[in-house]
């Protein structure tokens, strides 16, 4: 009887064993993700989570700069979460098994809504949105007309745009990684100018600042627009000089505008002065210049 106790002790002493050894032998080297990750990437403040596999079942996880980014270990779930960018590295533990995985918090993607817009005068736009680009993204904004204001609500994401008058102009964002992103605004009235004469771009539709009886253009000299039919007893006539010769679309053209009676004007505002103009239309017989909150369409002379 002995003897056949002392044989059922030896044959569960083996089995045991045997138990341990396949145990040992099925542990594997740590998996982070079904890719088996190296390298994480993530946001700061959001969070990225993983599911390990392999070791002996059990993690822990540690990280290398906690300014950067912090781990958490739950069963088998690695959650990683980004704090402020830059790199940094987490150890994950299990028994006698150790994997490194390289953390790298970056900058969001920048992304914005629309390329390109159109408003009319006194537009309010509140429907172009830009995210991401991180703290230090900002705004640089090619206006040489001022034809509008533009401001970035960083809390609602929301690019807000107040058009002045007709022009055009560029939104360039530039991402804390110096990646960019540029929107391009058009403003422009409804209705056309046609006719020799100057027109306000101030309102949602084209009007004409006066009623341009006749025009009279003075070799070398410039263009005369009058509201009546005498030139010296008119009391509106604006003088542009100097002659516009060979305008090229696109281009500027420098002129100085005077008015025989000032004060007929004060309502347009429209002033005496110097102006740089854009070239906006070159016609047959006439150009179309822009300036800030008007056109002049005037007849320009070919040599």
């Amino acid at each position: 009887m002995k003897r056949i106790l002392f044989y059922l002790l030896l044959l569960c002493c083996g089995t045991a064993f045997v138990a341990c050894s396949d145990d040992n032998s099925e542990a594997k080297d740590i998996q982070v993700g079904a890719d088996d990750l190296k390298e994480v990437a993530l946001n700061k403040l959001s969070t990225r989570t993983i599911i390990l596999r392999g070791g002996t079942g059990k993690y822990t996880a540690n990280v290398a700069d906690s300014k950067i980014a912090g781990v958490a270990i739950s069963k088998d779930t690695l959650r990683i979460s980004g704090i402020l960018e830059g790199q940094t590295y987490a150890t994950i533990i299990s028994g006698d098994f150790k994997r490194r995985v390289d953390i790298n918090v970056v900058v969001p993607e920048l992304s914005i809504s629309q390329s390109e817009i159109r408003l009319f005068p006194r537009d309010e736009s509140k429907f172009v949105s830009l995210n991401g680009g991180g703290d230090f993204a900002e705004l640089q904004i090619e206006d040489p007309d001022k034809i509008m204001n533009a401001k970035w609500n960083a809390k609602t994401g929301i690019l807000e745009i107040q058009a002045h008058y007709e022009g055009e102009a560029k939104i360039r964002v530039i991402a804390q990684d110096k990646k960019e992103k540029t929107l391009k605004v058009v403003v422009r009235c409804e209705g056309t100018a046609d006719r020799v004469g100057v027109y306000s771009t101030t309102s949602r539709s084209i009007y004409t600042h006066m009623n341009t009886i006749m025009a009279v253009r003075r070799p070398g000299i410039g263009v005369w627009f009058c509201s009546g039919a005498r030139p010296y007893t008119a009391k509106r006539v604006l003088k542009i000089t100097p002659a516009v010769v060979n305008p090229v679309v696109g281009s500027h053209v420098n002129v100085t505008l005077s008015m025989t009676y000032p004060d007929e004007f004060s309502n347009s505002g429209l002033k005496e002065g110097q102006y740089k103009l854009f070239v906006e239309e070159v016609r047959e017989h006439d150009a179309v210049l822009r300036g800030q909150g008007f056109k002049l369409v005037i007849p320009y002379e070919k040599k």
